[in-house]
């Protein structure tokens, strides 16, 4: 193993975030996640339950709420479920809402998606070019709000293989 590997691999063994504030949830986070090294320092990070931006103060995400335009994943609707839930618990009418959203199209947005998830899966490799990969995010709607519920990513090996078609054809 190199020393930039150990050194990586000693960075990461300690988490640096604490917790998060994710829209009314307070969260205890399981693991290291490379942030910034400015809001990676701090104990609390709050983020944005539409964007997934980041912030390190309370005052900042009020802020940035009153302005944030996503109510939503930032793409269209592949699913939607609107079953009735049996439970009679759930008197809220509920909706479950798959958006697909394509990395190349919306870098930002599923950077800050591979960050957040970061910070509670272990083994997750980070990349920061992410353009290769679709993201499936599931989410809950009730009262007009859509709240985020997990999600997937795949990679789209299409996509490297035109861009490595037409690179070839433009060497030859």
């Amino acid at each position: 193993m190199n020393e930039l590997e150990k050194d990586y691999q000693e960075k990461t063994k300690m988490k640096n975030i604490e917790q998060i504030i994710f829209g009314s949830f307070e969260i205890n986070t399981w693991y290291f996640s490379p942030y910034p090294e400015e809001y990676g320092n701090q104990k609390l990070l709050y983020i944005c339950e539409n964007c997934l931006k980041y912030m390190k103060k309370k005052k900042s995400i009020m802020k940035h709420q009153t302005k944030c335009t996503f109510k939503h994943p930032p793409v269209e609707v592949i699913y939607v479920d609107s079953t009735p839930s049996i439970l009679p618990i759930q008197e809220i009418p509920k909706s479950i809402v798959i958006y697909e959203v394509d990395a190349a199209n919306n870098k930002l947005y599923c950077q800050c998606l591979c960050l957040f998830a970061k910070l509670f899966l272990d083994h997750k490799t980070m990349y920061f070019d992410i353009s290769s990969f679709i993201f499936y995010i599931l989410t809950e709607e009730y009262k007009g709000k859509c709240n985020f519920v997990g999600y997937f990513s795949k990679v789209i090996l299409l996509r490297i293989r035109i861009c490595l078609m037409i690179t070839i054809y433009l060497v030859l």
